[in-house]
């Protein structure tokens, strides 16, 4: 997939700008504070319908201004053309999205993952130093650009904890029902709980076998040493458990919740709060490696070293990038913002070298220096340089 060109209107420091870029390599660079990462954000708008930093619609509106509006021009690898415009209006608090001029009514449905896109900022390492919601986050993100049905797995799982939830802090504060009815209420959630989480947590374990073998070969790539890398899942449902060596099926998944359920029911109403569910698993980091030629394992966010969590982050990305292009049968669009000063020279000259090996990249960063060494790799139409200075491109 191509972005061909992108129109930014209001959208943080840009009052007016039109972009066309390369469909090889886009080298954004200049200050900090002039607007570089403002157009990988206006990118993932166009493509995730949110900002890849997490910023609300109404930050990105240029300041004295009432909405924005971003305008995107895409091409797929058969040739066929999308325009998506995105408007966000700070008045009415409100979001239109259209594609090829027909209004999107589900954002979800008709635009998320026909657009694949993998960013890199040095926020990203909150994946391997955050919380597990934070590695949530990424996994679900990433399954969901490959399944429309595991995304809407989510959102049931979502409104249904929503309802569980209120339920139970309904009755914790006021009492208005009795306990026979709270438990045929809470039986009624449990029953669809326990449905949609088996049908997410059979989803995340067969993903995370398939994944595997995409960080393996990544993970050795940008390490060629002794060391192995490794991702496990943790539930309360199911324990920690090794992908690759789980044969759990979905109806065993379903028992086990079911189980569990029961367990938790009279904590549940003690405490008014949901105890059960896949929202609060974890994905493992782990990190292994030779000792006194002896194999040493270590969870990765309490005992890694930052070189370690570089490492271990650019070989997840390198991993989503593979499985996307994979699972879409297209190369997705790589943002690499503001990475190169986050890593050690070593990794940097390894992943300049094999960039080639990607489809279209934009990198931003503040060192024009990196640009001379891209060209030993692409001819000069196969690279565009882009000069940003207080929201003007030039």
């Amino acid at each position: 997939m191509i972005l061909k060109r992108i129109v930014l209107k209001n959208f943080r420091n840009y009052s007016g700008q039109e972009i066309n870029f390369n469909n090889k390599f886009n080298f954004i660079y200049g200050n900090n504070g002039q607007g570089k990462t403002n157009i990988l954000e206006a990118v993932s708008y166009s493509t995730y319908g949110k900002s890849f930093l997490g910023s609300s619609e109404a930050d990105c509106v240029k300041f004295g201004e009432t909405e924005f509006f971003v305008e995107s021009d895409f091409i797929n690898d058969l040739g066929n053309k999308d325009f998506i415009v995105i408007n966000y209006d700070s008045h009415k608090k409100s979001k239109t999205i259209h594609r090829n001029k027909q209004k999107v009514n589900s954002f979800s449905a008709e635009v998320f993952g026909r657009f694949p896109l993998v960013f890199l900022s040095p926020k990203s390492l909150n994946i391997t130093y955050g919380n597990p919601s934070d590695r949530r986050k990424f996994f679900d993100i990433l399954i969901s650009q490959t399944s429309n049905l595991y995304l809407d797995h989510l959102k049931e799982l979502a409104k249904t904890l929503k309802q569980k939830s209120a339920l139970l802090r309904e009755y914790s504060l006021h009492r208005k029902l009795t306990f026979s009815e709270l438990k045929d209420l809470l039986n009624s959630y449990n029953e669809k709980l326990s449905d949609v989480s088996s049908r997410v947590l059979f989803k995340r374990i067969n993903f995370l076998r398939e994944f595997e073998s995409y960080f393996d070969r990544n993970f050795q790539f940008l390490l060629k040493q002794d060391h192995k890398g490794s991702i496990t899942y943790s539930s309360d449902i199911t324990g920690e458990i090794i992908p690759k060596n789980s044969e759990t099926g979905l109806d065993e998944l379903r028992s086990l919740t079911d189980k569990i359920l029961l367990q938790k029911f009279n904590e549940e109403i003690k405490r008014a709060v949901t105890l059960v569910g896949p929202q609060r698993d974890e994905y493992v980091f782990k990190l292994s490696k030779l000792e006194n030629e002896e194999p040493v394992s270590f969870d990765l966010k309490n005992f890694a070293s930052q070189g370690e969590h570089k490492t271990f982050l650019l070989a997840l990305k390198l991993s989503e990038y593979d499985f996307l292009k994979n699972s879409k049968s297209t190369s997705p669009v790589l943002l690499l913002d503001d990475i190169l000063s986050e890593l050690d020279e070593e990794r940097v000259s390894m992943i300049i070298s094999h960039l080639k090996d990607y489809g279209q990249i934009f990198l931003t960063t503040t060192d024009k220096d990196y640009l001379e060494r891209l060209k030993t790799f692409y001819t000069d139409d196969e690279i565009s340089e882009f000069y940003i200075e207080d929201g003007n491109v030039k």
